[in-house]
Formats: C-alpha cells, sequence, structure tokens
C-alpha cells in the first residue's frame, strides 16, 4: 500500500468526532456526520482484507519455497537411490546414467522430478526405495509443488488488487478529512470554542512515511533462451522499481518503473553478463538501491 492508511483512520476518528461535538451548531454540506462516520468504518474494514491477503502472498511465498526446496531435495535423494538400486543391471543404469538433479531453477526441479518418476515407473513402479516413497507419493508430491506456483500468482493478485482498492478508499476519506478541515476552521476562528477544539485535536500532519529499505533477493536465475527470473522478499509498502545494465552498456537504465509483485520474469535478453539493482518506493519516496546482481544470460 502506498498510503498511510493507519493515519488516515486516526485523522478520520478526530475528524468524525469532532463533526459530531459541533454539530447543533454546524453540519458541512458535503458530507454527513453519518457518511463520513460509514466510510471510516468501510476503511478500516478493507485495511483488514489488505492485512489479511498480505499475511496470505506471505504465506504462499514461504510455502512455494519449501515445497521447492523439498521435492528438490527428495528428487536427489531418490535418484542416488535409484541407481544404486540397478547398480548392477546394465540396462536399467544406463537408462539412469544420464539423469540429474542439479535444479537450477523451479522448472527444472519439476522437470527432473518428472523425468525420474517416467523412467522409475519404466523400470519397476511397484519399486520402494525409501520408505513411505512410493511411486504415486513422489508424483503426487510434484503436483503439490508445481501447484504452489499458481498459489502464490493468486496471492500476489489478490494482494495487488486489495491493496489498490485500500489505497482508493484511503485517499478518499483523506480528502473528506482535508476539505471537511478546512471549511470547519473557516467557520470557527481560532480564538472560538469549536476552533480551538477542531484545531487541538484533529491531526493535519501526517505521519512520516519512511522510504522502503532496498529490496532484498531471494532467487536470482537465468533460465535460459534469454530469460531470467527474480524473486524477492515482500516489500513492506510500495513497489519496486528495477534498474540494468546490459553487456557494454555505460549506465543502468530503469528498466521496469513499477512492480508490484514480489517476482519478475522477462525473456529477450542477449546472452552474456546482465546487472540489475532494485529500489523500493512508496509515498515516502524512493529507498536505497540494493547491490547489484549479475545473472549470466544464456
Amino acid at each position: 500500500m502506498k498510503t498511510d492508511v493507519q493515519f488516515v483512520l486516526d485523522r478520520a476518528r478526530a475528524t468524525n468526532a469532532a463533526a459530531l461535538a459541533i454539530m447543533a451548531d454546524w453540519e458541512w454540506s458535503e458530507k454527513s456526520v453519518e457518511q463520513m462516520t460509514a466510510d471510516a468504518q468501510s476503511l478500516a474494514a478493507q485495511a483488514g482484507l489488505s492485512d489479511t491477503a498480505d499475511t496470505a502472498l506471505t504465506n504462499a511465498t514461504n510455502q512455494k519455497k519449501a515445497a521447492f526446496a523439498g521435492y528438490h531435495a527428495t528428487t536427489v535423494m531418490l535418484l542416488g537411490m535409484t541407481k544404486t538400486h540397478y547398480r548392477n543391471q546394465p540396462a536399467a543404469l544406463a537408462t539412469l546414467k544420464g539423469l540429474q538433479a542439479l535444479g537450477k531453477c523451479e522448472q527444472d526441479i519439476l522437470d527432473e522430478g518428472a523425468t525420474l518418476a517416467k523412467i522409475w515407473e519404466q523400470l519397476d513402479a511397484t519399486y520402494v526405495p525409501d520408505q513411505g516413497w512410493t511411486l504415486t507419493a513422489f508424483q503426487a508430491a510434484g503436483t503439490s509443488t508445481a501447484a504452489t506456483v499458481g498459489a502464490l500468482t493468486t496471492a500476489n493478485v489478490a494482494w495487488s488488487n486489495t491493496s489498490a482498492q485500500t489505497d482508493e478508499q484511503a485517499d478518499a476519506v483523506e480528502d473528506t478529512n482535508v476539505a471537511w478541515y478546512a471549511d470547519a476552521t473557516k467557520k470557527f476562528g481560532p480564538d472560538t470554542p469549536h476552533g480551538v477544539m477542531i484545531r487541538q485535536t484533529v491531526p493535519t500532519t501526517t505521519h512520516a512515511v519512511k522510504p522502503p529499505a532496498a529490496p532484498v533477493v531471494s532467487e536470482a536465475l537465468a533460465l535460459g533462451n534469454g530469460k531470467v527470473h527474480i524473486d524477492f522478499e515482500t516489500p513492506d509498502s510500495g513497489w519496486i522499481q528495477i534498474l540494468h545494465q546490459g553487456p557494454g552498456e555505460p549506465a543502468f537504465t530503469v528498466l521496469v518503473d513499477k512492480l508490484t509483485t514480489n517476482f519478475w520474469e522477462q525473456g529477450g535478453f542477449a546472452p552474456g553478463a546482465h546487472s540489475f539493482k532494485f529500489v523500493g518506493i512508496n509515498s515516502g519516496g524512493a529507498g536505497d538501491e540494493s547491490a547489484p546482481i549479475v545473472i549470466q544470460v544464456t
């Protein structure tokens, strides 16, 4: 979220309380106190949805990381055990010889597991290399791991949409806050009882919003065919700007101005060393640039 929602809510509650206190002497022409209160309550509910979406995004990110790490580790273990099992069967061992479990990227992890499952089924579908690890169980692990990608995408979309809705409502409530205060302080001077109360109880200076810390890259991969994939830790607020410097280029330039998800994938890069830096931005401005990372694009 870009807006300091908590400040807007605090100001709205103070504004509404002041409006209620002077209602016998003056009512604002644009909105009733009831309407202003309802708007603030709606914003509070929407902010709660944003908090829920943020938690869901964090959980989905962690679940995907854990699932891929676990599935890759299982593939490595079971592939090694299977090669040992067939060590005295030349034909079977020859089939297994070219199999690897390097896990360079998420798609590789899924593909390597699927290849192992296919050959496992061809050699002996009843073979159980380790307790609990039947072919069916391994295939189910691959399916559930792949499903975490879609779950994270869904959580990302929900987080982005909910945050945008919260910002929109917060902007509308803050517009009401500012307009009511402007009219109320014109109506009641600084020496009147109502004027003193309004000026003393309604906050007018927003809480300072600090620019976010530099984004933290959790994974950066060259996927082949000119494509790169980068995962970030979920930003506390705002969005991410991506800076890029290609091979032979003299300086970094803005490649992506506003990334609101916690991952990014793009193709079309020429082979060679590509440098990337990342900046977190919110309503408080741009934070520090991250240290550059280099991806060797193939």
